[in-house]
């Protein structure tokens, strides 16, 4: 009897015991936890400035336009709202900090978060007004996650990668617009953080499902990414300034694209 019911387990520990080498597929809510642990977009502000005195308040562009149904494009043009949120942590601007998070509260409502995400936001603005700002770009770190969080557990998975790419790309637009100012800054490879940060954005992009890709405006991404890698790949060792002058027009086009109304 006991050897009958030795044999009936371990039978089961072989059904349920996955073959070797077999590995589950992480979830994308999985995926994100190394993400967070590559640099963050307020240190890679704070490496570029530390190259040079960053004039960051001419760095500001307009408001960003009513948000528009495409919710694509309402994840990527919000994605670059945050990036605006770092810039004025740099500028220690809380006015310009303000409007840009009444900003972000427009967007994420048309995302559906906005119940959730209101209490950080206002907390955040609070921070801003008292010149609070370690606090502050600490709140903004956790609703940048937060963000991404509350869309894929919403199974908007296609979302939350188009607001940290979207984010990404804002950042790189405000980099190289430094170094475009000072064309004789060492260590240009900061205008894109590094290859391997590069190599990251364009592996998220490829995670997007194919409907996503599909998209005219967002298959615009994909081929900018693409075309950087490749650029930044070859002359990653000297990057000249062409290639800075090539990758700022490269993503001021594709921000328009995506950001702007049409």
């Amino acid at each position: 009897m006991r050897t009958c019911l030795g044999l009936a387990l371990l039978w089961i520990a072989l059904f349920l015991t996955p073959p070797a080498g077999a590995q589950e597929k992480p979830s994308l809510a999985e995926e994100f936890e190394p993400i967070k642990q590559r640099l963050q977009p307020a240190d890679f502000l704070d490496n570029v400035g530390q190259q040079t005195k960053t004039l960051w308040r001419k760095l500001y562009r307009d408001a960003p336009p009513t948000p528009s149904a495409d919710r694509l494009r309402v994840a990527f043009t919000l994605g670059g709202l945050i990036a605006d949120c770092y810039l004025t942590l740099q500028a220690s601007d809380a006015q310009k900090f303000k409007d840009t998070n009444q900003d972000v509260q427009s967007y994420v409502r048309v995302l559906g978060l906005f119940e959730k995400l209101n209490p950080s936001l206002l907390a955040q603005r609070k921070m801003a007004e008292s010149e609070d700002w370690m606090n502050t770009r600490r709140q903004v770190g956790e609703v940048q996650v937060q963000i991404e969080k509350l869309l894929v557990a919403q199974k908007d998975d296609d979302l939350a990668i188009l607001v940290d790419l979207g984010m990404w790309m804002r950042l790189f637009q405000i980099t190289t617009s430094v170094f475009l100012n000072d064309v004789d800054l060492p260590n240009k490879t900061l205008c894109i953080g590094s290859m391997p940060l590069l190599n990251d954005l364009k592996a998220r992009y490829d995670k997007l499902t194919e409907t996503a890709r599909q998209n005219e405006s967002v298959a615009q991404l994909g081929s900018t990414l693409g075309l950087l890698q490749r650029h930044w790949e070859a002359k990653a060792d000297h990057p000249p300034a062409d290639l800075v002058q090539l990758t700022f027009e490269k993503i001021a086009f594709l921000m328009a694209r995506l950001s702007l109304p049409r």
